[in-house]
């Protein structure tokens, strides 16, 4: 240090070096002119490298806003006192409460600053710890799901966490100060009052005992109960009870479920001894657990012998292997499953039973045991084996007509061959033209009949036919009964199949003959070549034929001249239909009729 202290300086250094504490002198710019032994030893510099501004080299860089808080008390001419901290010797920081005041000459003259540094790491890392420990409780308070509240050896509220607050609506600023059991605890669940010298909580501060997992009902603020378990432990000082610590659980959700499990439980016993149906609980290997009434009843034994029984025991020689290999199933997979088996009346008759049975399996799926639903089904099977002897004689019967039905078809079809037969060879001898082609239109018309016979005779039901096949076949009959090349006039049937009623497709067929029967016989005059075509298609329940050629077109007479126009308005009529004839070019004609 180049600066000279005088005499009264002189003496201060020696006191100061034999201080256990570190001291130090500033000058007026706040520059270092004396640091005591203490100091020296402390930092491991000599004096030189600590004067002036040499001592900054010893101070943590984090700790500059207390330095700064130290200048400002400097410029003032203020004392001060700060924390902050200094690299000891060995590179460990060492926190230290710097304390400083101003120093005055006996003129009154300013001429620096005396101040000391106390080493405080000790005692600073124990309240820091102390604020840890302070601020950990403070996150378990403050985010516990569970109230909590101290109080002092009166009872009243010092302390109130945020779940206690939302518990009971009331704040904690509300409740500070004041006897808690006033507050939340202070009528009986009848509703008369409660007074806290009859509270078992309030044991605490009388025989210091500890309550836990103690089960009540506390109120909050507007009146509503809550069912509550609660701790409450005593806080000792100095061997007496300074305050209490109390704990609270709202189990008021675990109550309404308690509440609504025994409410279930009597419903199920209920259910279980009044069941129409038998119920059972077995364990794993088929013995009887539990049997309600019913299930008594079903198979004719007093409850005291079948607890003693296993399952296969009374059932049916026939049935246990498969009983067996069900219940087998159930303990290794861990499915339900439904069976209809039959059991032995000690009467000597059989009962039969439907089984739906559930496994019951613990937390982690193993199967436990079985319970049965058992629903006696002997009168069923016995009108089901009556129902199939039914079904059996009207399959019979069914056949048996069936047979009968296609047997007159196919007469009726070869009845109508040997009529198409007769007017074919009766045409070939007319040499009348008119009468001729008379002939001809009536045998196709018969011919026509004769396909819908042929088509039911092959048929695999008797409800309906095809009506498309029916167009195929006819329009193919008629094509060779006119004469007509392929070559020359081209054949083009597009149908979905639709099928008709018997009642329906012969007045259709008759309909469909004489369409076709015009397009071959006028739409190709001298040996014209061309086209005829036959559609049949579904829009939803409407069905749409359509016939048309390639021709001049056709102007057709008056209906009461054309005997085949006269029969097609009845029959369209017959089924419901509405028949368009369309613009040329060519013959178009479109009938729609709907399906019943």
């Amino acid at each position: 240090m180049t600066e000279t202290l005088g005499p009264d300086e002189e003496r201060f250094r020696a006191l100061a070096d034999s201080a256990p504490v570190l001291i130090w002198m500033s000058d007026l710019s706040m520059g270092g002119i004396y640091f005591n032994r203490a100091w020296l030893e402390f930092t491991g510099r000599p004096a030189e490298r600590e004067a002036g501004e040499g001592w900054r080299e010893s101070l943590h860089p984090e700790d500059l806003a207390p330095l700064e808080a130290a200048q400002a008390a400097f410029a003032a001419r203020q004392p001060f006192q700060i924390q902050l901290r200094l690299r000891r010797y060995d590179g460990i920081w060492r926190w230290m409460l710097t304390s400083g005041k101003p120093r005055f000459d006996p003129d009154g003259q300013f001429t620096g600053y005396t101040g000391s540094c106390v080493d405080i790491t000790e005692r600073f890392e124990a309240e820091e710890d102390a604020r840890r420990q302070l601020r950990v409780m403070r996150t378990i308070t403050d985010n516990a799901v569970e109230g909590m509240f101290l109080m002092d050896a009166g009872g009243r509220v010092s302390f109130v966490n945020p779940a206690a607050e939302r518990m009971f609506d009331w704040k904690s600023s509300e409740l500070i100060g004041e006897i808690l059991h006033n507050k939340v605890h202070y009528r009986r669940p009848d509703g008369s009052p409660f007074h806290i010298r009859e509270c078992p909580l309030g044991r605490v501060f009388s025989s210091e005992e500890t309550l836990t997992e103690h089960e009540d009902i506390f109120y909050r603020r507007d009146g509503t109960p809550i069912h509550v378990q609660c701790s409450i432990a005593p806080i000792r000082s100095n061997g007496r009870v300074d305050g209490a610590v109390l704990v609270v659980h709202d189990i008021t959700y675990r109550k309404q479920a308690e509440e609504a499990l025994r409410r279930s439980e009597d419903l199920f016993s209920a259910i279980f001894r009044q069941a129409i149906v038998g119920v059972t609980e077995i364990d794993l290997t088929g013995r009887f657990l539990m049997i309600n009434d019913r299930f008594c009843e079903i198979v004719g034994r007093p409850r005291e012998e079948v607890l003693t029984l296993r399952t296969q025991d009374i059932t049916y020689a026939d049935d246990v292997p498969n009983n067996m290999a069900m219940l087998e199933r159930a303990r290794t997979t861990g499915e339900d499953y439904q069976l209809e088996k039959r059991y032995l009346h000690p009467n000597g008759t059989v009962v039969w039973v439907h089984n739906s049975v559930s496994v019951v399996q613990d937390s982690v799926g193993r199967p436990l045991h079985l319970v049965a639903v058992v629903r006696d089904i002997t009168e069923q099977k016995r009108v089901e084996a009556e129902m199939m002897r039914a079904n059996q004689d009207l399959q019979s019967a069914l056949t048996e007509r069936e047979v009968l039905v296609k047997e007159v078809h196919h007469r009726v079809k070869n009845n109508l061959q040997v009529v198409v037969s007769l007017l074919r060879l009766q045409a070939s001898r007319l040499r009348d033209e008119v009468g001729s082609d008379a002939l001809r239109e009536s045998l196709n018309r018969v011919s026509a009949m004769s396909t819908i016979h042929e088509l039911l005779y092959r048929s695999t039901t008797m409800a309906d036919i095809d009506f498309a096949e029916v167009l195929r076949t006819l329009t193919a009959n008629l094509h060779d009964a006119y004469g007509h090349n392929e070559d020359r006039v081209a054949m083009v049937v597009e149908t979905d199949p639709v099928p008709v009623s018997m009642d329906a497709a012969v007045p259709l067929a008759l309909i469909a003959n004489e369409l076709i029967s015009n397009a071959f016989k006028h739409g190709f005059p001298d040996d014209a070549e061309g086209s005829v075509r036959v559609g049949l298609v579904r829009e939803g329940d409407t069905v749409v034929l359509t016939v048309e050629d390639t021709g001049p077109g056709f102007v057709p007479p008056k209906r009461s001249s054309s005997l085949g126009l006269m029969l097609v308005d009845r029959l369209v009529r017959q089924v419901s239909g509405k028949l368009k004839m369309e613009p040329p070019p060519g013959t178009r004609y479109r009938l729609t009729f709907r399906l019943e």
